[in-house]
């Protein structure tokens, strides 16, 4: 048989708790609410066990197993317990006194800062004013930011509480205040406490250094000692460009946004400042690139549509006779080089169709002829930043005509010129220009037609 006094001492009670609180601030303490799962746990002597637990003297549990641990889900409240040891036969060999077992409600320890303090760095005495109906004994409060945290003591009656800081070391920025319950719940009042530095801006590094001159860029600027006032200027060639807005963050990294449309390319200089007086410069800090023709070439269609209205007009004698197309139109398909290289960015070929009636030439002689004609051209377009960038071409082509045909003239040949500009609108184009062609069937003769076509882009 196990000794009584050396079994008592081999009892070893290990009370682990989870919490798992089943509202705000409970503190119900009714039979049965499933506050929490308690595990009473034991040095196992490879022997059978009774458990007993009770609550203001009444037994509500009482077992019997043979492992050396119980797992309870218990209401808040004090409770007791103790362990009995049975031989092989059910019979009690030695027993525990009764041991204490409190079960605590899981608690967020909810507060209000009545008081949000702003202080100056180096200030001493640090105070604020806490509004709340959660805290208990065994609260920690601290304050943090980022890595950096920072005990506090507080005391208080009723539902207003004083936290008072235990530091004053604390650097420019803003502080939040964690309560921490000892049930392990905890509750963050962010900015709780913010610190405006009475020293000079110190910058370290900004995200970027070249900034293009069109549209509201943002800049990051990482330093120390940033005031939740600081002001940012950039001042250059072009004056000072123009700040739309300011955001510090943790007293540690200012986000500026900057307006850069028609900014001055060049090097500008960065100013900060706190109101503390404290001013700090970086020269060169970001340059406002030239802007770049290039990112249009993304833009620059490879095929066109186009069609449109080509009056032209035929001198084919010397005595200046002439034959008028009043009722022409011309087709056309532009493919584009799609290069990048200067010059050549700008090359492409246009395949046109013209077709209408042409004279009568003279009122006596009052008939029409159809006419019409096929051409391939090269062109030149340069690129340009606005919406009307000027055309180019240079190409030859045949030309049939029913009035040449009468004096037997079946083919006319001609070299094509022309000169013209594009106005664009997003997808779709507007040509107008002229063309001057040289045609030739035995002799040469001028060609003058109109170009006025509308397209559209893919």
């Amino acid at each position: 048989m196990v000794n009584r006094h050396n079994l008592l001492i081999l009892l070893i009670l290990v009370i682990l708790l989870t919490s798992g609180a089943t509202a705000f601030g409970q503190d119900d303490t009714t039979m049965g609410t499933n506050e929490g799962s308690v595990t009473i746990e034991w040095e196992s002597l490879e022997a059978l066990y009774r458990i007993e637990v009770r609550r203001d003297g009444q037994v509500f549990i009482d077992t019997e197993q043979s492992m050396n641990e119980l797992k309870l889900n218990l209401a808040p409240g004090f409770y007791e317990y103790r362990i009995h040891v049975l031989n092989p036969f059910g019979k009690e060999v030695s027993a525990s006194e009764w041991l204490p077992l409190k079960v605590e409600s899981s608690r967020v320890p909810y507060f209000r800062v009545r008081t949000p303090g702003v202080i100056w760095e180096g200030d001493t005495g640090i105070e604020m004013i806490v509004e709340s109906s959660n805290l208990r004994e065994g609260t920690v409060f601290h304050l943090s930011n980022g890595e950096r945290w920072i005990p506090a003591e507080w005391h208080g009656d009723g539902n207003l509480y004083t936290v008072r800081l235990s530091e004053t070391a604390l650097e420019p920025g803003s502080w939040d205040l964690e309560a921490a319950d000892p049930s392990g719940m905890t509750f963050v009042h962010p900015e709780a406490l913010i610190v405006r530095p009475n020293r000079s801006p110190d910058v370290k590094r900004l995200d970027t250094q070249e900034v293009p001159p069109e549209g509201l860029v943002p800049i990051e600027i990482t330093g120390e000692a940033f005031d939740p006032e600081m002001t940012v200027r950039f001042e250059g060639p072009g004056g000072d460009l123009p700040v739309v807005a300011v955001e510090i963050i943790e007293g540690s990294r200012a986000l500026v946004y900057l307006d850069m449309n028609e900014a001055q390319p060049g090097d500008y200089t960065l100013i900060v400042s706190n109101p503390s007086g404290g001013e700090t410069r970086e020269e060169n800090a970001i340059t406002v690139t030239v802007p770049e023709i290039e990112e249009i070439i993304k833009k620059q269609p490879r095929f066109e549509f186009q069609i449109g209205y080509a009056p032209t007009l035929i001198i084919v004698r010397e005595d200046n006779g002439t034959i008028p197309v009043y009722l022409g139109f011309d087709f056309a398909g532009i493919f584009h080089s799609g290069w990048k290289k200067p010059f050549f960015r700008g090359l492409g070929v246009e395949a046109r169709a013209f077709v209408g009636v042409s004279g009568p030439n003279d009122l006596d002689n009052f008939y029409i002829n159809g006419i019409g004609s096929l051409d391939l051209s090269g062109y030149y377009r340069p690129l340009v930043k606005g919406r009307v960038a000027p055309v180019f071409l240079l190409g030859i082509g045949n030309m049939w005509s029913g009035y040449a045909k009468e004096f037997g003239i079946k083919n006319i040949l001609f070299i094509r010129t022309g000169i013209g500009m594009d106005i664009v609108n997003q997808r779709k184009v507007t040509r107008i220009g002229l063309n001057f062609s040289t045609g030739s069937a035995g002799d040469t003769f001028p060609i003058v037609s109109l170009m006025f076509r509308r397209g559209i882009r893919y």
